[in-house]
């Protein structure tokens, strides 16, 4: 949107522009939709999670159930549920379309199959018997939840039929294989994942810096890459879901290719600071994926490190105040990212635009001083009428669609591959590799099958979040006008 605005506007910010008061340790934009970016889920050191409108700059939410820090947040598909995982052992969905006040419920497609009798947001609270690090929504169906918990398991909860099921790394058949190697296996344990973009798979990292591509309904792993010798902390796909990028304990950040069929890793890129040996906080892509985030962890200084992802070059370190960085997020449309300090205070940082006067009218000129006039010859001659209207008839006839915006005006997650690519088609293609991309394609069709069945009530694309008046509404309520 900011490139059609500016083609050559600045793809990345420059400095704070405006700073959020708050007692934030975890941070997330809205990822989808028409409203995408438009609302900034913060998650507080005192259990409380802040929603802010970023336009703004003001809190339409404040979302009370945790009593412990909530380190993790999810959004749904269509922004309608929010996700958020707490050191005090519980995961809350939290239902948006919900206000306190039956007065303000808001008469959309989101509220017509919420009870009206049902008063807070809280729609669900999951416990577990250890701390949890982060939650995350599938990306096709909120009723299915992947959780890290602070002791090295992955729970896998399926919400439509109850199961938890811990995921472990086992491959289908192995069974023949040496038990001393399954058993040293299991015992390295996971710390980071989350699903693809396209919710086909499941992305694991491992404590000994293994990378692990689990199948979500077999639950074994199909695919391992060995990464790092250290622990591999974070894990972040950008919108296309055809890059990652991992963080690791020996504070590399590492950039792979992910094919969408067959889910094969190429590795591309390594960034580090080799000056400081910065660890890394926060990783991130860009909302058009050009370039890569780094929140830097340096006890006396706020710094976010952008570099480009095709070329590796560093493009710019943006220097913040003298408070060390805990989290970070790229706004998904435009140059803005919102980073936390350990104050809890959000920081927004955008590029400043200057007004482009030009912008209102074609050939408009911005002066610097007066200068004469030159009239065009034919500027103020009198047009003919009978021209005049035989063009204002023709456009009275062009079909002017105002209603239905065009799909690519804002970010959608990516859909499963459910056909061969057209290089899988090629006469030079052998049987042998066909037969294998038929069978990649069947297993992600049954994938999306399965994550479609018994779907939740989050399908409205326009989904929005009402204000939430929390003071009394005054005469209007005492004369019982609604």
């Amino acid at each position: 949107m900011q490139q059609l605005l500016n083609p050559f506007a600045q793809k990345y910010p420059e400095a704070v522009d405006s700073t959020l008061s708050s007692q934030g340790v975890s941070i997330l934009f809205n990822p989808y939709g028409p409203f995408a970016g438009h609302y900034l889920a913060v998650g507080g050191s005192d259990g409380i999670v802040e929603i802010w409108d970023v336009e703004t700059r003001g809190i339409v939410r404040l979302l009370e159930g945790h009593v412990k820090a909530v380190g993790g947040l999810s959004w749904s598909r269509n922004n309608r549920y929010l996700l958020s995982s707490s050191l005090d052992s519980t995961v809350i969905i939290w239902d948006l379309s919900i206000l306190t006040h039956p007065h303000l419920q808001p008469k959309t497609p989101a509220s017509s199959s919420a009870s009206p009798s049902s008063s807070t947001s809280r729609l669900l609270t999951i416990r577990f018997d250890a701390p949890v690090s982060t939650a995350v929504f599938h990306p096709r169906n909120s009723k299915i939840i992947l959780v890290t918990l602070t002791c090295g398991e992955v729970v896998l909860v399926d919400l439509r039929d109850g199961s938890r099921t811990v995921l472990e790394d086992v491959v289908e058949g192995e069974e023949d294989q040496e038990r001393e190697e399954i058993d040293r296996r299991k015992k390295s344990t996971m710390a980071c994942a989350v699903f693809s973009p396209c919710g086909s798979r499941i992305y694991a990292g491992t404590t000994n810096g293994m990378l692990l591509i689990i199948d979500p309904i077999s639950k074994f792993v199909r695919q391992r890459a060995k990464l790092a010798t250290s622990a591999i902390r974070q894990l972040r796909f950008d919108a296309s879901g055809h890059n990652i990028i991992t963080s690791a304990s020996d504070r590399a950040l590492r950039i792979l290719s992910v094919d969408p069929l067959t889910s094969t890793l190429t590795p591309l890129h390594r960034f580090q600071d080799l000056v400081n040996r910065t660890p890394w906080h926060a990783i991130g892509f860009s909302g058009d994926g050009e370039y890569v985030m780094g929140g830097a962890g340096h006890k006396m200084a706020h710094n976010v490190f952008i570099w480009d992802r095709e070329s590796t070059v560093l493009i710019k370190v943006l220097e913040g105040p003298k408070e060390p960085l805990i989290d970070c997020d790229w706004h998904p449309t435009r140059p803005v990212i919102a980073s936390i300090a350990t104050s809890g205070d959000v920081h927004i940082w955008q590029t400043s635009s200057p007004d482009n006067w030009a912008a209102f009218a074609p050939g408009f000129e911005e002066l610097e001083e007066n200068i004469e006039y030159d009239e065009r010859e034919d500027e103020f001659d009198i047009e003919d009428e009978t021209d005049l209207a035989r063009r204002k008839n023709l456009e009275e006839d062009l079909l002017i669609d105002v209603l239905s915006p065009p799909s690519d005006s804002y970010p959608l997650p990516p859909k499963p591959i459910i056909h061969l690519p057209a290089q899988y088609l090629a006469p030079t293609v052998s049987d042998e590799l066909r037969l294998q991309g038929e069978e990649h394609a069947k297993a992600l069709i049954e994938v999306m099958q399965w994550a479609d069945r018994d779907p939740d009530d989050d399908d409205w694309e326009w989904f929005y979040m009402s204000l939430d008046l929390t003071e009394e509404l005054g005469e209007d309520e005492e004369n019982g006008l609604d």
